[in-house]
This record gives structure tokens, sequence and C-alpha cells, in this order.
């Protein structure tokens, strides 16, 4: 449809172009790497996926544009059962935690993942699961694959950090290269692109016209210094999930249909009130009549992403935990409000955000929104536990004054809703004292 969309209007301002994808009758692939060398049309449209594939260096007198940040990086992670594993293992070896080829299954390792790729094309057949593909695939392409210890139940997980490094190649290969998309700060690309050796310049694309956020409030619904997280919106309030509570306060506010935002484990694609829109939305027009958003979807790293984190850390020298969460929360969040009126230059209607976190509200402050009003009165109306491992200084103060009085751990826990062992760890510091 954005392919339809972009040749329609190039034609209309007179622009050779074509458009390549799976409709052209042919391999995607080979029709576009003979566009390429052909240039017989001044402008090719075509997927991120299918520039992916071609010969780089057939890009040498070519503009690239990219609409939207490619995917520099992924960190697959496969629970797998006893069963699925031993599949897997008939081809490699445990090497201290790290999967490895056994040399003389290589050949037929080969063979199993290229029947794999004929199966999905309808002219062969794999026993092949998905995942056992992809790791597989991933280890031929010399990617290391981390396998965890046995879980309790016999699970085990097999991990990896996939870098998507033929982007670096192509950005090289092309006369110029441009990206476009809302921000790049602090993202993925960024890092990995820095750390490649790229830098960056504001696109001669680059639009004048920015959204007026004076019209904006942007109401955080998670309490100032708390992190959006899975585990505490599933943590059970009266017998609802808090995800469920701060959806409902978030309704009885609104004076619109509001677009929602959420992860699949929310269960919120069928909200009485609301227009559910996936979390990838980039690209979507048809909303822009739409003057509130509500966006309830997480991007923290798993324990699984972590150790990926740490494993680049090492690689490269850099942190990418911050870019991380960019990729995941913060700049999914701004592509989503984006959807709205916001987008429509000549809006005067006032503009509501509902957002995670003090996170979210920064980066949206400091990307397009420095203009718009905060509204924290959902966020310290809602029903959050408070975090006892973690103290102001007039609750602490209070502790120490109830210590000394003596009074026993589990009253100081009930008055003061601090944990039972933050307590005895100030008990100890003050005996020791």
């Amino acid at each position: 449809m954005l392919s339809d969309e972009i040749a329609h209007r190039a034609t209309l301002k007179g622009i050779s172009c074509q458009s390549i994808d799976h409709r052209s009758g042919e391999t995607v692939v080979s029709a576009l790497e003979t566009s390429l060398a052909d240039k017989a049309d001044a402008l090719i449209i075509c997927t991120q996926e299918a520039i992916r594939r071609v010969k780089p260096h057939l890009l040498h007198d070519w503009s690239l544009v990219l609409d939207e940040v490619p995917k520099v990086v992924d960190y697959p992670d496969y629970s797998l059962k006893p069963v699925e594993l031993n599949r897997i293992l008939e081809y490699t070896k445990d090497n201290s935690g790290q999967l490895q080829i056994i040399e003389d299954r290589k050949s037929t390792l080969i063979e199993q993942i290229n029947t794999h790729r004929g199966d999905a094309r309808g002219v062969d057949c794999s026993t092949l699961g998905k995942s056992a593909a992809h790791v597989f695939r991933l280890l031929i392409s010399d990617v290391q694959v981390f396998i965890d210890k046995p879980m309790p139940d016999g699970k085990r997980h097999v991990r990896a950090v996939e870098e998507f490094t033929d982007w670096w190649d192509i950005f090289s290969s092309a006369s110029e290269a441009h990206v476009l998309a809302a921000s790049i700060k602090n993202s993925e690309f960024e890092i990995f692109a820095q750390v490649h050796g790229f830098q960056f310049k504001d696109s001669e694309f680059t639009p004048d016209w920015r959204p007026d956020s004076g019209n904006v409030t942007i109401y955080p619904v998670v309490p100032k210094g708390q992190k959006f997280s899975w585990r505490m919106m599933t943590e059970v309030h009266e017998d609802s999930r808090l995800i469920d509570i701060l959806l409902a306060n978030v309704l009885k506010c609104v004076g619109s249909t509001p677009l929602l935002f959420a992860n699949k484990w929310a269960r919120f694609q069928n909200v009485p009130g609301t227009l559910y829109v996936p979390k990838d939305c980039r690209g979507l027009n048809r909303y822009i009549h739409a003057t509130e958003a509500v966006t309830l979807f997480g991007g923290n790293p798993s324990p699984s992403d972590g150790k990926g984190l740490e494993y680049l850390e090492e690689k490269y020298g850099v942190s990418f935990e911050e870019s991380f969460v960019t990729s995941r929360l913060l700049e999914p969040t701004l592509q989503a409000v984006a959807r709205t009126a916001i987008r429509c230059r000549h809006n005067t209607e006032r503009l509501r955000f509902y957002v995670q976190d003090y996170r979210v509200v920064e980066y949206l402050q400091s990307t397009y929104f420095q203009d718009a009003t905060i509204d924290w009165s959902l966020a310290n109306n809602a029903p959050f536990r408070r975090d006892g491992r973690k103290l102001d200084v007039t609750t602490e103060a209070e502790v120490q004054r109830l210590i000394s009085m003596n009074i026993s751990t589990l009253q100081i826990h009930k008055e003061t809703g601090v944990s039972r062992q933050k307590i005895a760890q100030m008990k100890d510091a003050l005996q020791a004292a």
C-alpha cells in the first residue's frame, strides 16, 4: 500500500519510477539487482529487506533513502524443551555454555537449513522447526550462540545477539544515504553506526516544520521515579491487574475514542471505547483524526536480553542498555503518539497522551514536545505499592525513630510499608554504630 501511494505521487510529479515487490512475478532480489544495474528508472521503490539482499556494489551510483530506521540488532531467545534440544544437539555440542557445530556434521546441517528454506517456499519438506532452523543459520553465519543451564523443568534457553552488519556495507556502497526517522537519538541504530565508524548530519530532506506541542498534555500513569514494567503491571490489586485499573482510570478522563497501544500480554485488543492499534505502527496515517492516545506497552530488557547487552558491551566497550530501551520503549511511544492529529499542520484541538513513565516523558520533551504540559494526577492517584526497599529521607528518619523505641520489625513494616529485610539491615547498621 505504501509503495503504491509513493509511486502514484511520483507519477504525478513526472518522475519515472518502478515498484519491486512480490507482485512483480519474479524473484524480488534478482529483479531489484537488474533494475539497479540497468538504471532505467529514476526511482525504485522496494522494501528494506530486499535492499539487504542485493549485492552492495550495485548501489554505487544510487542515492539510498530509507523510510524509518533499519533494524540493526536482535536478541533471539528460545526456551526449548528436551525433545527440541536433542534435535539441535544432533549437530552441535555444548562447549562451556556456547554451542558449536560438530565439524563432521556441518555439511549435513547446511542441507537441513536449505531443506527448511525449500519447505517455506512449498518446494521441499523439512522436519526442522523454526527455532532450530534459526539457531542453525546463526551458527553457519559464525554468530556466537549460547546455551544456558537446564531449568527445573528440563528446558534450556538458547540465545544469541544477531547483528545485521550488512547495513554498513550498504551505506558505504551508495553514493549517499538518507534515513528518514522521527528521531535516532540514543537508538540502537545510532550507537551501532557510531561503533562502525559512521557519523550523522541532518539530511536535506529534513522538514522545517515541527508540531506545535503547546496544546499537548502528557499524563504519565506510573509515579515519578518508577518504571513501567510487565511485573508491575501484572500485580493484582483487589482482584484486578494494575494495568486494568490504570486503563480504567484513563478511560474515565478521555473525551473521545483514544488510540490504544499495548503489548499482547495486556489483552486489550477489544476494549470498548478504544481503537486498538498495533505497537509497530510506523507509517500508518489513517488515525490523524484522533486527539488522544494511550500507550501501555513496555520495553525493558529481559534477563536474556541483559546477557546479550553484557556481551555487546564487552565486545565494543560501549553500554547498549540505554539504546535498547530507546528502541523498544521510547521511540515506539513517540511513533505511537505521532499517529494522532499532532501530525496535522493546522490542528488546533487539544491533544492528550497517556504514557508509561518518567522516561517516556523526558524523551518526548527532548524530541518534539518540549512545550507540552505534564500532568501527574493519574499516576499519583493510582494504587501503587511503594517499593519497600527504597526510602525517602522522611521515611528513613521515621524507621530509625521506631527502631530506637524498640518497636518490632513486623510492626515497623506495618506502619511504614518498608520491607522487613530493609528494616533488619537498618537495625544491624544502628547496632554496629
